[in-house]
């Protein structure tokens, strides 16, 4: 099992690299969607490509909330590594048991 520690760092890698990717592919959306409205190429886009288009949507919309999910658990995390732990009794200082009289 990794350590707390570990797991931030992992988390937080995973959260920079769906960040940035949906950046990128957001970039190629709006490059494509504005080479596709405001040239002579809109007379020529075939629906083909304007599904391509959707689908490079989703795909930004999916690594976004991706994102944004390990983003949660990161917060949780380090939510979980700032609480101080606390320290268990030992068992002779423990009460008496129910069962024990």
């Amino acid at each position: 099992m990794k350590t707390l520690q570990e797991k931030i760092e992992w988390y937080t890698f995973w959260y920079w690299v769906y960040w940035l990717f949906s950046l990128v592919v957001l970039l190629g959306v709006v490059v494509l969607g504005i080479f596709f409205y405001f040239t002579d190429f809109q007379e020529v886009v075939t629906v083909s490509q304007l599904f391509l288009l959707l689908l490079l949507m989703l795909l930004a919309l999916y690594l976004r909330l991706t994102a944004l999910y390990y983003h949660n658990v990161l917060l949780k995390l380090k939510q979980t590594a700032a609480r101080p732990r606390r320290q268990s009794k030992p068992r002779s200082q423990e009460g008496p048991k129910l069962n024990e009289r």
